[in-house]
């Protein structure tokens, strides 16, 4: 899946509450030109309108560029829509299989069903995060299976 600049720019402005017309103006820009931008029509624009775009969105401009720096977690700098964006291709091919799919469905609503048992809404939310928590350490749990098998083999 490849990622461009104005997809970026776009998630990033949406993370921000930026609305199209009101961030155009914001940097100085037509808000159709804001579109084509993001939409990919428009691919070269002024030095002086991307250091505007980064500034206020607080982009990092290598991310921008697709420059990451040797050791650098460049995950970090991701927006967070744009996480989202990735980890919906990525997990469209996992839900492709009907066994999988049907059992992350008993299990959020399993999650779901919960609220109405522990109605107490910080309850709730202590009971959420140790679903969260458990996820983790039963994933840590066979990573590290997952080594020792290939070690083995």
């Amino acid at each position: 899946m490849e990622i461009k600049v104005g997809e970026i720019i776009r998630l990033k402005r949406e993370e921000k509450r930026y609305g199209l017309k009101d961030f155009a103006k914001l940097v100085g820009i037509s808000p159709g030109y804001l579109s084509q931008l993001e939409n990919g029509h428009k691919v070269n624009p002024k030095l002086e309108t991307i250091l505007r775009i980064i500034k206020e969105l607080d982009i990092d401009i290598d991310m921008l560029l697709g420059l990451e720096k040797e050791g650098e977690n460049i995950n970090v700098k991701i927006p967070s829509l744009l996480k989202l964006v990735l980890a919906k291709d990525r997990n469209y091919k996992v839900m492709e299989d009907k066994d999988i799919l049907k059992k992350l469905c008993n299990i959020i609503d399993k999650a779901l069903e919960s609220k109405y048992l522990v109605e107490d809404q910080m309850l709730y939310a202590l009971f959420l995060e140790d679903i969260y928590i458990q996820i983790e350490t039963i994933l840590k749990r066979y990573m590290a299976l997952q080594i020792i098998k290939y070690d083995l083999e």
